[in-house]
This record gives C-alpha cells, structure tokens and sequence, in this order.
C-alpha cells in the first residue's frame, strides 16, 4: 500500500484572537511542508461543534461551505463548492462502529472513518503503528489509510533525539489524515476528492475532540 498524501490539522490555539464570526479554526497542511508556510485550506466554524456552516477558506480559489444539514443524531453535512454545487455529503456514523462517512455523488465511491475494532485487527495492526488514538480510512470498505495524532516535528522531517523528544511536549500532537491507495487502485480524483476527505476528517475530529479541552 503506497502513501499518496498527508493532511495535517493543526487547530489554532484559543491565545490566538480568531476572526469575527469564528468560534473555532483548522489549518490544514498538506505533506511535508513546514506549519510557517500557507496551509492548503482553512476551515472557521461559526459554531463550535459544527453546528451552523463552516467556511472553508482555499490556497488557490473562492471559498466552499460544509453546512450541517440535519440536526438529530450525530447530524450530517453538505460540501458545496463556489459555484453552490453540492460535491458531497458527510454523515455522521457510518455502517461500521462509531465511523463516519462521506458519501460523493456519481462515482460510485464512498469513503469512511471506521473505528478499528470495527475492522479485521490484523490487517490494521500495522497501519496504525501501535496508536491508540486513531480511526482507519476505507474506500468502499477497503482500507485506504489512517486518521491519527502525529507529533509535528515528524511532518517536519526532523530527526529523532533529546531535543526533538522534547520538543513534542511543547509543540504538542495534531491529527493527520493519511491518505492511501492500494496497488492498481482508482487513483484519487484530484482536488475535488481532496476537499471532501478533509471535510470528512474535519468532522471526525471535532467529534473526537469533543470530550477534550481546547
């Protein structure tokens, strides 16, 4: 199984003034490069807890929306692109155990953030190195990478040792979304797909997140 793309969320701290209207935020870093440089996208929730509609704020291009659509259980969310199109549908607890899935109109494929007890133990057991705290990615219920909490000097290429290991203490641990794709696989299908797999990642997290302190 080849790694085809990191996607880092780095939550901007409540010491840091957000803009008007924005309750919460998330950076999203794509690959290797440094956290200094200009994320991929930027997510402001008004709410919260995903409540109301969320922006979602591009390196390249008008803003798209992640707007909660319904209200009972654990909810779902529509994406919709500048143009008002709605390219896919987040909803909240998939098929499997405490999973969540993004549903794209079309092309036949559905992606989802499964609980790995939900999933055969030995086939994860590698993919996750040993985390605790992690979610398994599946295309159409087959495994296509992990959502985890990485330390960031790892996506920084930095090398092991004292100073690094205590580095993590200060800079902390953001959720990654590593995205897969198994050998002779539909390749992903570009920046569309993208957006959509990190607005499913977006509300895992603030899922998972719930329980915790900012």
């Amino acid at each position: 199984m080849e790694k085809v793309l990191s996607l880092r969320f780095v939550k901007t701290p409540g010491s840091i003034p957000l803009p008007p209207g924005v309750s919460r935020q998330f950076k999203v870093f794509s690959g290797e490069e440094s956290l200094d440089g200009a994320p991929a996208m930027t997510f402001d929730l008004d709410k919260a807890h995903m409540r109301g509609v969320t922006s979602i704020h591009l390196e390249a291009g008008p803003d798209w929306s992640l707007g909660r659509t319904a209200k009972v259980g654990t909810g779902s969310w529509d994406l919709t692109s500048e143009t008002g199109v709605c390219i896919g549908r987040v909803l909240g607890r998939g098929s499997l155990k405490k999973g969540w899935k993004l549903e794209l109109p079309g092309g036949g494929v559905d992606y989802e953030l499964a609980d790995p007890d939900s999933v055969a133990r030995q086939t994860v057991r590698a993919m996750l190195g040993g985390d605790t705290e992690a979610l398994v990615l599946l295309e159409n219920g087959v495994l296509a990478g992990t959502l985890t909490r990485k330390h960031r000097d790892q996506s920084q290429g930095k090398k092991a040792g004292l100073l690094a290991g205590l580095k993590r203490f200060v800079t902390g641990r953001d959720w990654v979304l590593d995205i897969q794709q198994q050998n002779g696989g539909r390749e992903l299908a570009g920046r569309e797909t993208l957006i959509a797999l990190a607005s499913l990642g977006l509300v895992a997290i603030v899922n998972l997140d719930l329980s915790t302190a900012d």
